[in-house]
């Protein structure tokens, strides 16, 4: 035999055992494969003979595993893996105790830190929704909305939320280099870490018999908090009162019920869903305290249980909103300890405001939509820059179309007073979205598109996406005192 035929030869041997290597690696799971067609996967039967098959692969795993690997491992990953088919960035699976305890501690009141309350955004940014009054993230110049990208050095961008708010944690008095982003624009601040009892409510008297009281958080402490607030604002004289809620990111539910409960006399509060159906309801007890005028500051940055609050006040006609449409977090998670000693987080329900409007990715859109001074919002300035031209000569009314039409939605959309599709279309929605715009920047309000109109809404969305000169004015304040005199 010629050595190429030997060479020929013993390729083909080499071969065939490469395939059938691959053929026991491709058809071995098969022993695991299950039959789903034509079964009932909600009934219990299912769960348990499913469980079995897991059982089976784990220990298969374990067994046959190219490296050493114990069973904790595989246990936390078939926990992460059930919490994170969700898809719910809220639902959350603490493999490491210390986890669980940072978010328990986070809406209980007391904790080691900087004094900041966090949430991760919907592009998975960390940012900071909270920062409480007289802590020393305050001190060192932590603002609200400012992005955190590290923490003593160490890229934390594609950290989770929780490790990331480990890492800002450590004993009281000691150091912590904190770098964010704000406008664009890197700052790191040295921070001296301390005990933090999270105070989250704060009172002032205002002008004309006004008081004034900002809640920031709903702790466990809240309704106690709000309680001697608001008599202390009544003893100096408060004959109304601006309850300030933005920048609030929420907290425990009770809290936020139990302030309704003091301000709505009788009424829904909010309901509770869950898989389509209305499982309960929260009511006012008719135990409210002594009304008084009130406007209710919100904006996007009010979220979860603000909302519950500002939904309750609103669809009662206990408050006047102002300011601008909620964030839109519209579920409750669950707090909960496996017997492993495992702890979780589980959006268990949506809650609705008294009419049954859904919050969840909607948000609140408040009586008068004002919008801060600002130095301009990036998302706001991407929408800006691809919306359509205003400049037909047109004057829409009910019913029309057109290209003013189109831009018009999208720039109504952009301040929050539109939340349908970009259509073209005069339809009601579109409506009455321009005369509540009308009425708030004080033109008449009949649902026309002309000139005036067009052109307001065409500076109050550049203003959003580029910001306004002034940007330490507080308008939505000015004109909740406005409504008040």
């Amino acid at each position: 035999m010629n050595k190429k035929a030997v060479k020929i030869i013993a390729f083909i041997i080499i071969l065939t055992m490469i395939l059938t290597s691959f053929s026991f690696v491709l058809f071995l799971p098969s022993a695991f494969a299950d039959t789903k067609e034509g079964r009932d996967t909600n009934s219990q039967e299912y769960l348990e003979e499913q469980l079995a098959v897991l059982e089976n692969y784990l220990e298969f795993i374990k067994k046959y595993y190219k490296d050493d690997i114990d069973y904790n491992m595989l246990m936390d990953g078939a926990f992460e893996g059930a919490t994170g088919v969700l898809g719910d960035p809220f639902s959350v699976y603490y493999s490491k105790a210390e986890d669980g305890e940072s978010f328990a501690e986070a809406v209980t009141g007391e904790f080691g830190g900087i004094g900041v309350g966090l949430q991760e955004s919907e592009t998975g940014q960390h940012q900071i929704t909270t920062v409480y009054e007289g802590s020393p993230a305050e001190k060192a110049g932590i603002q609200i909305g400012d992005i955190v990208v590290k923490i003593d050095s160490k890229d934390v961008t594609a950290m989770s939320l929780n490790d990331m708010v480990l890492l800002m944690r450590g004993e009281e008095n000691t150091k912590v280099n904190v770098t964010i982003t704000r406008s664009g624009a890197e700052k790191t601040f040295t921070i001296t870490r301390a005990i933090i009892e999270a105070k989250c409510v704060s009172h002032k008297m205002l002008e004309n018999n006004i008081g004034y009281m900002k809640i920031t958080s709903f702790d466990s402490n809240v309704a106690e908090e709000y309680a001697a607030a608001r008599a202390a604002l009544i003893k100096s004289g408060a004959k109304s009162l601006i309850l300030d809620l933005r920048d609030n990111g929420g907290g425990l539910i009770n809290g936020a019920v139990a302030i309704a409960r003091d301000m709505i006399n009788t009424g829904d509060i909010t309901h509770y869903e869950r898989q389509g159906k209305i499982i309960g309801s929260e009511k006012a007890t008719g135990t409210a305290s002594a009304s008084m005028p009130t406007v209710a500051l919100v904006n996007e940055n009010s979220a979860s249980a603000t909302e519950i609050l500002a939904g309750a006040l609103q669809d009662n006609k206990a408050a006047k909103l102002v300011g601008a449409t909620t964030y839109g977090k519209g579920i409750a998670q669950q707090f909960m300890t496996l017997s492993s000693g495992d702890t979780a987080k589980v959006s268990i329900l949506y809650f609705l405001t008294p009419n049954k409007k859904v919050i969840d990715h909607v948000g609140i859109t408040p009586d008068y939509v004002v919008r801060n001074g600002s130095l301009g919002d990036e998302k706001a300035k991407a929408s800006y820059t691809s919306f359509a031209p205003m400049n037909e000569q047109t004057k829409p009314k009910a019913g029309e179309t057109g290209l003013n039409v189109y831009a018009a939605q999208q720039r109504l959309a952009l301040l929050g007073y539109y939340t349908g599709e970009t259509t073209a279309v005069m339809d009601d929605a579109t409506v009455a979205a321009i005369k509540k715009f009308q009425k708030d920047e004080n033109l008449y309000p009949y649902g026309v598109l002309d000139y005036t109109t067009r052109n307001k809404l065409e500076t109050e969305a550049y203003n959003l996406a580029y910001g306004t000169v002034n940007g330490d004015a507080d308008y939505q304040l000015e004109k909740a005192i406005e409504l008040l005199r």
